[in-house]
């Protein structure tokens, strides 16, 4: 499974080093931070990008999206303020996965699921 490990980030715009996207290890799924803001779940089957999933936060102006070391997903504004969030905190070192049956989890280290897209199969 693709992984975004905790204190990971992606970007809007990414710089030299940065990443704005995590693939699924076969290729089928893209999570993405968008530069209108919203982070997107993407099918990727024959060079069409269908979404299957979003955070429903486009139109806001974002700096990031964070995995933090504490276990949550956070997007937050250029001026660092969360405009949306997994609410997975308390679980140090859990990472999110881009699974290749579509499903995007966050995992606590001994591989408890605390969050999902809930998009497998789709």
């Amino acid at each position: 499974m693709a992984t975004l490990p905790g204190g990971g980030a992606l970007f809007p715009n990414p710089q030299q080093g940065q990443q704005n996207s995590v693939f699924s290890d076969n290729g089928s799924f893209q999570l993405i931070m968008q530069q209108d803001g919203n982070l997107v779940l993407y099918k990727t089957v024959s060079r069409r990008f269908t979404p299957i999933w979003s955070s429903n936060t486009n139109g806001r102006e974002v700096g990031q999206c964070d995995m933090q070391t504490d276990g949550n997903l956070v997007i937050y504004t250029a001026d660092h303020t969360p405009i949306w969030a997994s609410h997975t905190n308390g679980h140090n070192g859990s990472h999110l996965e881009v699974q290749d049956d579509g499903n995007v989890v966050i995992y606590t280290p001994d591989q408890k699921p605390i969050w999902a897209t809930g998009t497998q199969g789709r």
